[in-house]
């Protein structure tokens, strides 16, 4: 999908040299954008998708005021709330033995990417999530704890407004991540006994959420040794020192069950289950937290007289923030979920700069993610080696985003909960392949540095992360999936014959007859710039082929060709490269 060419490397040199200095070239406008068409890939990279108000609201008050204003908003509502009162609902008309559950995990999410005011937010908490990836592939997590997995949502929501370092420590004990990385009711070793802490969290936190494999320069390129070979930034025994600093720490209990032996609320035995330990964060168990001395990356925890699992988990987790990797690895994948796959070193060290000098702040990270020459110069559009492809959840959100659409259960009467349900969207054959928290494994859906083997992208040493989510079954399935959603709409039946959400065309069908502004009308929503000519003339040539009935074979008949012009014209760019690959 990508095509990328020696041809534009005078062009690549001087978007290099623009970027050094962090000034485009071009004279690009880096406080309002001055066209539509910049308003539109502004909030591509920062929204689920540009729409009529936000286009309108950004070339108004500018790129800088418009993420202020972003990041002052609020979610309209929490992962709790809505749990909460979903469940409530769902116990009502099911019975008690009804709950609710990861669906709505999922719709939850979909409502809030599709109509929550915070954007910007909802944006940056989904690429967090691909981050610090917890999954209901865990039976646990989706069978007997799926609100934990709602709370977890809810801890990077929170701590947007601070800092990395404070992510960290809330991601470290959230209760859905010590349930699937297997360090909840991690107890201390016992040489003799042979038993030692489990390592997997220790691992990942350092290999994933941190620091990385390698050590890396400033802008996030490779240090290599004396022989041209990477660093590694730890071996097995500081996995075996760190693991140390997560035992002890497991489930929240209140004060209705401090009377339980402190074992059984460890081991989250049934008559220590207290309901609010689904919604606070893992708490320490001084008994169980390993008082030996804690040797990882050249430092050292001293042995402790009086178990002290706080003071333990704080001096590890300020050593993997402050660690010079922590820097350029976290800002380069937030880069890649926003902007472009493949960032300069230049622009890594920018935003890794900006990381250091306000302690991880998220605001200020984004803010100079976004507002970076290599985001928002209109010469970097032209370089085959920028941009990224979409991911499924976003082409989803992006097409409703950019249309009108309802869904009836958005417009519910008596107090209930307003929601949208797009449904379980994982299944790469007959849907997107892709439902958030429903990653394959803690690596997410993809990693950052995979390549298509055996591709041009290899031999010239770009990544393209998305793609490992591409294959023959997972192309056929989108094709397939968008058009139904597009034709059909998506989600579960509301009636016998209604999905939940369906998009409402009243606008597109009354430009139908025409199929040159048609084409020109999707293209600007989807795309928010002219097809190329090759694909407008494919659209116009396949929309032309629905011949509409003359006026005397009436409305009904009329309309529906116009109908299937619309969706026709909407489908061919949604499974273009055209809209796949952002720039």
């Amino acid at each position: 999908m990508f095509k990328w060419s020696t041809s534009l490397r005078v062009l690549a040199a001087a978007v290099m040299l623009g970027a050094l200095s962090g000034c485009p070239l071009d004279g690009t406008n880096l406080e309002y954008p001055e066209s539509r068409s910049e308003a539109h890939r502004f909030l591509t990279q920062a929204t689920f998708g540009p729409d009529e108000a936000n286009i309108q609201r950004v070339m108004a008050i500018g790129y800088n005021a418009w993420i202020d204003e972003q990041f002052a908003t609020q979610p309209a509502f929490s992962y709790r709330t809505f749990m909460t009162q979903r469940d409530a609902e769902i116990k009502a008309a099911q019975g008690n033995t009804s709950r609710a559950g990861p669906n709505e995990v999922l719709d939850a999410f979909f409502t809030r990417a599709l109509t929550d005011k915070a954007q910007l937010r909802a944006r940056l908490a989904f690429a967090l999530s691909e981050i610090f990836v917890v999954s209901y592939v865990d039976e646990m997590l989706a069978r007997v704890a799926p609100e934990t997995v709602a709370f977890h949502a809810d801890i990077i929501d929170r701590h947007i407004d601070g800092t990395y370092r404070q992510m960290l420590e809330g991601v470290s004990k959230s209760p859905a991540m010590g349930q699937y990385l297997t360090f909840r009711g991690n107890a201390k070793e016992i040489p003799s006994a042979g038993r030692f802490p489990d390592e997997n969290y220790a691992r990942e936190v350092m290999q994933l959420f941190s620091i990385g494999l390698y050590e890396l320069n400033p802008d996030g390129t490779m240090k290599l040794d004396a022989k041209g070979k990477p660093i590694e930034t730890y071996n097995n025994n500081d996995i075996k020192g760190l693991a140390k600093v997560f035992t002890g720490w497991s489930h929240y209990r209140g004060p209705a069950y401090a009377g339980i032996s402190e074992a059984k609320c460890f081991g989250w035995n049934p008559e220590c289950r207290d309901p609010e330990g689904l919604w606070q964060p893992m708490v320490a168990y001084p008994n169980f937290h390993s008082v030996s001395a804690k040797s990882f990356l050249g430092m050292t925890i001293p042995a402790q007289g009086t178990p002290s699992p706080q003071a333990s988990l704080t001096a590890a987790l300020d050593k993997l923030a402050s660690h010079p990797n922590t820097a350029p690895f976290i800002s380069k994948q937030l880069i890649q979920r926003l902007v472009t796959s493949n960032p300069s070193p230049a622009y890594v060290g920018r935003v890794a700069a900006r990381f250091t000098a306000t302690g991880g702040n998220f605001k200020e990270v984004v803010r100079a993610i976004l507002m970076d020459s290599e985001a928002r110069s209109n010469l970097t559009q032209a370089d085959n080696r920028q941009g990224k492809l979409r991911e499924p959840v976003l082409r989803l959100t992006a097409v409703l985003r950019a249309f009108n659409f309802d869904a009836p259960t958005l417009n519910r009467g008596g107090g209930k909960r307003p929601y949208l349900s797009v449904g379980q969207t994982s299944d790469a054959g007959s849907s997107f392949g892709q439902a958030p928290f429903h990653s394959p494994s803690v690596f997410n859906f993809f990693r950052p540095g995979y390549t298509p083997p055996q591709s041009q992208m290899a031999a010239n040493g770009l990544v393209a992360p998305e793609m490992q989510l591409l294959h023959e079954s997972s192309l056929i399935g989108y094709f397939n999936a968008m058009q139904d959603m597009i034709f059909n709409g998506i989600g579960p039946n509301v009636t016998a014959t209604q999905r939940n959400v369906t998009m409402q065309l009243t606008q597109q069908r009354l430009v139908a007859r025409d199929a040159t502004a048609l084409t020109e009308h999707i293209a600007e929503r989807l795309k928010g710039s002219p097809l190329s000519s090759a694909l407008q003339a494919n659209v116009i040539e396949a929309v032309n082929s629905i011949a509409i009935p003359p006026d005397s074979a009436g409305a009904d008949a009329i309309n529906t060709a116009l109908n299937r012009r619309v969706w026709l014209a909407i489908l061919m760019v949604a499974v273009s490269p055209e809209f796949l690959v952002t720039k």
